[in-house]
């Protein structure tokens, strides 16, 4: 009985330790549909920043569609559209016509952070889920 015991322990230990397994497009799909809404936030730049708003108004598998606004950028503001952003695991990318991004999902799915970057510059950005 004691090995069975010892045997049983050290099986549960190893299952504990096994590292997760990465998500999948079922996983990833899932996300993607979270992730629909309005995002708000801010990107920065060395001591610069301004407001950053996010909307991703559809999901297909783990391929987004939406548009982001830049607010006080050195350009102005202005507003951009994506289609083919891209779900995995926790990971988002963007590419857009004038600023790509790419940030990591909160794990309650509720805030992101990452960086952006055009052809000019890059920095940092936060995106936190708009209350609706």
């Amino acid at each position: 009985m004691w090995k069975t015991a010892r045997f049983a322990l050290l099986a549960v230990s190893l299952v504990a330790l096994a590292p997760a397994a990465p998500a999948g497009p079922a996983e990833d799909a899932a996300l993607a549909t979270k992730l629909v809404g309005a995002w708000e936030g801010r990107w920065e730049f060395d001591q610069v920043g301004g407001k950053l708003t996010v909307t991703i108004k559809s999901s297909a598998g783990d391929t987004l569609k939406g548009e982001s606004t830049w607010f006080g950028t050195a350009v102005g503001d202005f507003s951009d559209s994506f289609s083919k952003a891209k779900v995995k695991g926790l990971k988002l990318k963007v590419p857009e016509s004038t600023m790509d991004f790419e940030a990591t999902v909160s794990e309650d799915g509720t805030s992101m952070e990452g960086t952006w970057s055009s052809p000019m510059a890059s920095g940092a950005l936060k995106l936190k889920r708009k209350a609706e």
